[in-house]
């Protein structure tokens, strides 16, 4: 009977006591612990289960934040800005490929891209906000030193306006132009996944006062009503020793297509229709 009930004693704490979770997993769990409560949960049980539901929604409120201002939200703005310098750059460089006894684009062509690109586009390794300041800077020059002129001259206004178009759009993702973004705390996400743990070992607490350890029915019942709790609880010491921030950046990082260096030499298109869907046969 002792070992009975100290086996019974043992399965109780490890769920009294916190245990970690993926904040992507915090409102799964929440839901099934929900959905598996025992009937009849006293008054205090309800609130501690609505207090689990409702930290898990307060970790996906951060996550939200986190998503609006992350790196995959602001890759597609960025690329859009790192594609039109180098369109512009590239307009440029064709002009001043041309032989110069030809005519005298060339030369204007060569001295307009070492104004403003004189290490050459070198933007792949630069993050959206850092962007979006040499971007600001880019703009700003051509205006004050009077190069849209110049530049209206020698390659097709095109190029320009969609310069314009792309820094427009990374200002917004940013949050340096329109609705003002709203950065969460760094530890934010921390904290609430934690509060959400806690919550659910709280829960547990109150699940375990009704169980008698000399019932295998009553720990059966228990274990049920938790059984999300082993599903989805961090275990491992590679993971669990990972805030949550870097399992999220290791998830996002398996998952993450590389950006594609604007100064790499051009490689044609295959002329595959598998690959390439604009070659017809």
């Amino acid at each position: 009977m002792f070992d009975q009930m100290h086996a019974a004693a043992t399965t109780l704490a490890a769920y009294m006591s916190p245990v970690r979770f993926s904040s992507r997993h915090c409102a799964l769990v929440a839901r099934l612990l929900a959905a598996h409560a025992p009937s009849g949960l006293t008054d205090d049980q309800k609130r501690a289960l609505d207090r689990v539901l409702a930290r898990a929604d307060a970790v996906d409120e951060v996550r939200k934040e986190r998503q609006r201002v992350s790196a995959p939200a602001l890759r597609e703005p960025r690329n859009a800005m790192i594609t039109a310098w180098s369109a512009l750059h590239g307009a440029l460089q064709a002009v001043a490929a041309v032989p110069r006894e030809l005519s005298p684009a060339p030369a204007e062509a060569e001295a307009l891209a070492w104004t403003l690109f004189p290490n050459g586009i070198g933007l792949a390794s630069v993050d959206a906000a850092g962007l979006w300041s040499m971007s600001r800077m880019l703009l700003e020059r051509i205006e004050e030193e009077g190069l849209r002129p110049r530049l209206a001259a020698i390659v097709n206004p095109v190029n320009l306006l969609a310069v314009e178009a792309a820094f427009a759009t990374l200002g917004i993702a940013v949050g340096a132009e329109g609705p003002l973004v709203r950065l969460p705390a760094k530890r934010a996400l921390f904290e609430a996944t934690a509060a959400f743990s806690f919550a659910v070992a709280a829960y547990a607490r109150t699940l375990a006062i009704g169980v008698d350890e000399t019932e295998p029915e009553d720990l059966e019942r228990f274990r049920a009503a938790l059984a999300s709790v082993d599903t989805y609880k961090i275990v491992g010491r590679s993971r669990a020793g990972l805030s949550d921030e870097e399992l999220e950046e290791r998830d996002e990082r398996d998952s993450e297509p590389e950006t594609p260096d604007p100064d790499a030499p051009y490689v044609p298109a295959s002329d595959d229709p598998i690959d390439n869907p604009f070659v017809t046969t």
